[in-house]
This record gives C-alpha cells, structure tokens and sequence, in this order.
C-alpha cells in the first residue's frame, strides 16, 4: 500500500507542476479557469490520498467542502467572464431593397 501511495503523491505532484505551467502561462482566461479547477481537483485527491494513507474518515467532510466550492467557484468566474462577451455589439442593419415585382411572373 505504500508504494501505491507514494507513487500516487509523486503523479499527483507532476500533474500539479504541469498544471501550475498551464495557469502561469495562459494564453487566454479560460485556460486559467480550467487550469485552477484541475488544481483544486488534484488537491482533492491529495487530501483523499492522505486521508487513505491515515486509514480515517474525518477528511470527507473538507472534500465535499473544497469540491463544492470548486464547483460554485468555477460556474461563478465562467458566468462572470461569459457577460462581458454577451453584451450586443452595434448592430448595422442593411436597409432592404425596396421590393420590385419580378416580372416574369404574371400578376394576377
């Protein structure tokens, strides 16, 4: 078992290094986002991983916390990023032409 958990901080570990290049370099905020949400989860598994490690329950109750906040935190930065982008642009409408009756067409 321990090797298990060793090997498992250690993959944990290097996820958390690659997302952390991820977060730092971007290039856009929804990169960030997503990158900060997989960190919140690899530090959720890292918690479930020591909570394995010490064979106790007492750390379920901070899981459901960090992943509920995960979670309202992740939908309320998306929300707030995604208005900026749904305000309407100046819209320019094309008149229409004025309607002319083709005339191959019999007018009855």
């Amino acid at each position: 078992m321990t090797v298990v958990l060793a090997v498992s901080l250690a993959m944990l570990g290097a996820a958390a290094a690659l997302v952390l290049v991820r977060l730092y370099r971007g290039p856009s905020n929804l990169d960030r986002i997503v990158a900060a949400e997989i960190l919140l989860v690899i530090v959720i598994a890292g918690v479930a991983l020591e909570s394995a490690r010490q064979r106790t329950t007492t750390y379920l109750p901070l899981l459901m916390i960090l992943g509920l906040v995960g979670f309202v935190g992740g939908v309320a930065v998306t929300r707030f990023l995604s208005r900026d982008s749904d305000e309407p642009e100046a819209v320019v409408r094309e008149q229409p032409e004025a309607y002319e009756p083709r005339e191959d067409r019999e007018q009855s």
